[in-house]
């Protein structure tokens, strides 16, 4: 499309095909999806009838290669399988045309590879790398994020977040029933989660402790002779440099839980708390008054965003002698 930015994606699964339905909701902004790669024909005969249900006429290509080499796109967005990303990225960023990337979490499925990824980047300044972190930009947590930032719970001391869901879904050939192909639960889920960790506290992880186990999913299924090997639940606790603490509470098999995610920062003067998907928000911060006789003045605030609206209740004070 002349004057806009146009973007390829590359594999059109169900998460290629959600960024197809995002870029259509920007079209305003003269952006537009000109082209496709994958592999799988099924896919792409989903994308392509969505595509031209937003008059969006798309060239597919089988390979990502051939969709970098027509020339066609500005932008590249890499919604594959976890356990292709190394190679694509890299092929991606070594191509003579430059290409902004937006790749789907995670990075790559190793330590390794994240670092031979960073590094080519480097080394491409005409090209922005971003990997799709979406849990920040969720209104509540960007909105949580605001009141961390903003001091009004003082210096974060402990983060807490618990995740009680359902399995992971069906994927294409059931890639993400293996740790070879994901990087495992915790990489494929819950990087979302130690990223956010580490943006509440503002400092880099050095410590990990972690338990884990396959206790529910998946147990009964096989795939060419294999027995899936991903974690079904586990406890993680990560220590960061500024002394603070995170942990994660994972459970796949609680279907029947009233909120699937639920986020508290503590401060030194105060907690903010979140839960999704029902949006609401809670922030109990204190102002302590210390005066020549034992008085503490705490002022409770409590905020429920619901529909980006906001409500304000005052609980009042509570004096302690």
């Amino acid at each position: 499309m002349a004057n806009a930015t146009n973007y390829g994606i590359i594999g059109v699964g169900m998460m290629g095909r959600e960024h197809l339905i995002n870029l259509f909701h920007l079209r305003s902004e003269a952006v537009a999806v000109v082209c496709i790669a994958d592999p799988h024909i099924p896919s792409q005969k989903l994308a392509l009838n969505l595509a031209e249900s937003f008059n969006w006429h798309l060239k597919v290509f089988s390979g990502h290669k051939d969709l970098l080499d027509s020339g066609l796109c500005d932008v590249v967005i890499v919604s594959t399988p976890n356990m292709t990303h190394y190679e694509i990225l890299m092929d991606i960023i070594n191509h003579p045309k430059a290409h902004h990337v937006l790749v789907e979490k995670p990075l790559c499925t190793t330590v390794m590879d994240c670092r031979k990824v960073t590094e080519a980047a480097r080394k491409r300044p005409d090209m922005l790398v971003q990997v799709g972190l979406e849990y920040r930009y969720m209104p509540p947590v960007a909105k949580l994020i605001e009141i961390i930032k903003g001091g009004k719970i003082g210096e974060v001391k402990m983060v807490a977040i618990r995740e009680h869901r359902f399995p992971f879904l069906v994927k294409v050939n059931n890639w993400n029933r293996f740790n070879c192909n994901s990087g495992g639960t915790l990489v494929e889920k819950c990087c979302h989660f130690f990223d956010l960790m580490r943006l509440f506290v503002g400092a880099n992880p050095v410590r990990v402790m972690a338990s884990g186990a396959i206790d529910v999913n998946h147990r009964d299924e096989v795939y060419n002779g294999k027995v899936p090997d991903i974690i079904d639940n586990a406890f993680v606790i990560v220590e960061f440099d500024n002394s603070t603490r995170g942990m994660l509470d994972l459970c796949m098999f609680a279907e029947g839980s009233k909120n699937e995610q639920e986020i508290s920062v503590v401060g030194d003067l105060g907690k903010v708390q979140i839960s999704l998907p029902s949006h609401t928000f809670y922030i109990f911060s204190s102002l302590i008054c210390f005066t020549s006789w034992p008085l503490t003045a705490a002022y409770w605030h409590c905020q429920r965003i619901k529909d980006k609206l906001v409500t304000n209740f005052f609980f009042g004070w509570i004096n302690v002698q």
